[in-house]
């Protein structure tokens, strides 16, 4: 539309769309890009253990990503999994156990899609993993889930004991994560009920089964066990057969073996007549070495030394106190304040997480100690490295020097590389440890029932060890560690007791 000055005259409706145009050609970034966001998996990723697994993520837009920065990575920014930037793979910037493992795949780069391969997955690949593109001043970031599963070997069975019709039976199997689930069957097909304990290999992540039954009444013909998978959806299974005797076949065996009897019992009977007379002069020199044996078994369970195992009270060590912790003025109990404590900032010093050690180090042979945890609602006990770094977080794991129990938000843990978690038998309000140094065990009893709670096997120490303790939460419960004169509950002589109980619970250590 045209006026008399001879200008073009656009309407209001036209005008209104040129100005929307010309804001959205401002607001679009120099390079052509506007900003993005990262999708990934919506669902977790299944990865088998030995076997290669990407982690594959892409723009929300489709634009190129081929001069952006892309990073995996896990819990921190630092911790590199894979780092592609300017068009090359940063391989030095990688954590040690990615090196070597990883590859970028840069298929569909120019329509924002980016993957990265992992190959050869361990256990400790499993968990939560980010994936993170940048570019210039705009970054954006999603994060995948990672999950690990591997099926172990076969089952093996092996028959403990025959008793009439009752049969003790215990099925093993290593190699597993994460956790499997055992079951033992009988002959009809129908499940029994079973005694099933797992541990996990501080160096491999892998869990070892081992399972007991007992089995009774007509279910001792043949009876299996199986050992399953619960990510991978796969078990495996072994059968045991045990020959059963129709009574027939028993009348004629006894027709046979009868006569064998009689004749054996008669040349025992005569043979028996015949050494009466010596066994008579040998008894009074016979009950003078059961004496002297007598005697020796008692020196020898009376004498305690490095070789054996030794029961020990550690006490708390002021120099290691965090802030947040308050001892006793003997050094055996340990509480949670509500606010800090000023305390001078030495380098043995916890300073952010409320944890102690003992005073005591041990660098060879056995001891055993006790905690009354009580009614705390979150707790750690174990040992640790004299080494461990005490400033900030503490990373409570094998590989940074620590062994512990956990528990948190009701929950028991065995604070391995992955956690493992537990299911004591009995309420567990006192803990007993049993370090082995020289072995490379670390074992956690329920004090209480006498059963074994976990056991840390296979390790190797370099360096002392001490006892370790932290109280989660602001419960008013204290910590105590029990005197070696004076064990819970004692109703005999101290020493004796605390000696009775070692024994007692290392007849359950395997």
């Amino acid at each position: 539309m045209a006026n008399t000055h001879g200008r073009v005259i656009f309407p209001p409706s036209c005008s209104i769309i040129i100005i929307v145009l010309q804001l959205l050609s401002c607001s679009t970034p120099a390079n052509g890009k506007a900003d993005f966001s990262i999708i990934g998996p919506k669902i977790p990723v299944l990865a088998v253990l030995g076997e290669n697994v990407e982690l594959p993520c892409r723009l929300s837009l489709n634009i190129s990503a081929e001069d952006m920065e892309l990073r995996w990575y896990r819990n921190q920014p630092s911790q590199v999994v894979h780092l592609h930037k300017n068009g090359t793979d940063m391989k030095e910037e990688q954590m040690r156990e990615y090196q070597g493992r990883t590859t970028f795949l840069s298929a569909g780069l120019d329509q924002g899609k980016a993957t990265v391969k992992i190959h050869n997955v361990t256990v400790f690949d499993n968990g939560t993993f980010h994936c993170n593109f940048k570019d210039g001043n705009m970054s954006a970031e999603t994060r995948l889930w990672l999950m690990v599963a591997g099926l172990g070997g076969m089952p093996r069975i092996q028959v403990q004991a025959v008793q009439g019709e009752i049969v003790w039976a215990q099925c093993t199997s290593e190699g597993w994560f994460p956790e499997p689930q055992a079951e033992w069957r009988n002959f009809r097909g129908q499940p029994l009920p079973s005694m099933t304990h797992l541990s996990a290999s501080p160096t491999t992540g892998l869990f070892t089964v081992v399972s007991n039954v007992t089995i009774q009444d007509g279910d001792v013909q043949n009876f299996s066990c199986c050992i399953s998978s619960p990510l991978l959806q796969k078990k495996m299974v072994n059968y045991h057969l045990l020959p059963q005797l129709s009574r027939s076949s028993l009348s004629k065996e006894w027709k046979i073996v009868l006569p064998l009897i009689f004749t054996l019992a008669g040349l025992v009977t005569a043979g028996a007549t015949c050494l009466y007379q010596k066994c008579q002069k040998d008894r009074n020199v016979g009950q003078l070495e059961e004496e002297r044996l007598h005697r020796a078994e008692e020196q020898h369970s009376q004498d305690w030394t490095e070789d054996k195992v030794i029961y020990v009270s550690p006490s708390l060590d002021p120099d290691t106190t965090s802030p947040k912790l308050a001892l006793s003025e003997d050094g055996k109990s340990v509480r949670r304040l509500f606010f800090d404590q000023e305390l001078p900032d030495v380098p043995s010093r916890f300073d952010q997480d409320p944890c102690v050690l003992a005073r005591e180090q041990f660098s060879a042979g056995r001891y055993y100690w006790e905690v009354q945890v009580g009614q705390r609602k979150a707790w750690n006990v174990g040992v640790c490295l004299e080494s461990l770094n005490r400033k900030g977080r503490i990373p409570k794991a094998p590989q940074h020097g620590l062994w512990a129990l956990e528990l948190y938000k009701k929950t028991f843990w065995a604070l391995a590389f992955p956690r493992v978690r537990l299911h004591p038998s009995g309420p567990l309000h006192q803990v007993g440890i049993l370090l082995d140094y020289d072995a490379g065990r670390i074992s956690f009893y329920n004090v209480g029932n006498g059963s074994l709670i976990y056991s840390f096997s296979g390790l190797s120490f370099s360096e002392p060890l001490r006892p370790f303790f932290c109280l989660w939460t602001h419960d008013p419960n204290p910590l105590t560690i029990y005197s070696e004169c004076q064990p819970p509950e004692a109703t005999g002589p101290p020493q004796s007791q605390g000696q009775e109980r070692v024994g007692t619970l290392l007849q359950q250590d395997p």
